[in-house]
């Protein structure tokens, strides 16, 4: 089992209707939970896959 899979597990275990944990990793594993189920719920509304695109123009340093 690779790390990916092992903080898919952890993602997957996570309960969304208990309140967002105090101690990191396990807050942003929880809002990556949630942020997956509005995505995913958003994506069946609109019929299609949503998309981001970001256009930067290098460095401003």
């Amino acid at each position: 089992m690779n790390n990916n899979d092992e903080i898919e597990k952890i993602i997957d275990g996570i309960d969304l209707s208990k309140p967002a944990p105090e101690e990191e990793p396990q807050r942003q594993y929880y809002f990556i939970k949630k942020a997956r189920q509005i995505v995913k719920k958003r994506s069946e509304e609109l019929g299609r896959p949503l998309f981001c695109n970001i256009v930067t123009f290098g460095c401003q340093m």
